[in-house]
């Protein structure tokens, strides 16, 4: 459902770029580290559990087959989302990705 949410933000954004005169090209790339939410949105024999998930994966789906997105999987250790949704403790991997971040 996340994921859904995140798509639909991604065309928002991508609309009010073509408002302004901003040409958008290309699909936008999506990365995670969920291998199961992943390969529910590129796989359709994919079994889905219950009907909220069904409804957010199938319009995730639609997007991927339209080639507006793409969804890709990044190892949880090179995921700098995590930088900025998770309270990573003082170490290597945070000065790692703070480095990536602001470099």
């Amino acid at each position: 459902v996340a994921l859904k949410h995140g798509m639909e933000y991604i065309l928002g954004l991508r609309y009010k770029l073509r408002m302004m005169g901003i040409p958008v090209d290309g699909p936008a790339y999506i990365y995670g580290d969920n291998q199961s939410v992943l390969a529910n949105t590129t796989i359709p024999d994919s079994t889905l559990k219950n009907k909220s998930q069904s409804i957010a994966y199938h319009f995730i789906r639609e997007g991927v087959a339209r080639s507006e997105w793409r969804t890709s999987y990044v190892n949880t250790h090179d995921n700098e989302a995590d930088l900025l949704t998770k309270q990573l403790p003082n170490g290597e991997k945070r000065r790692g990705f703070v480095q990536r971040i602001l470099h």
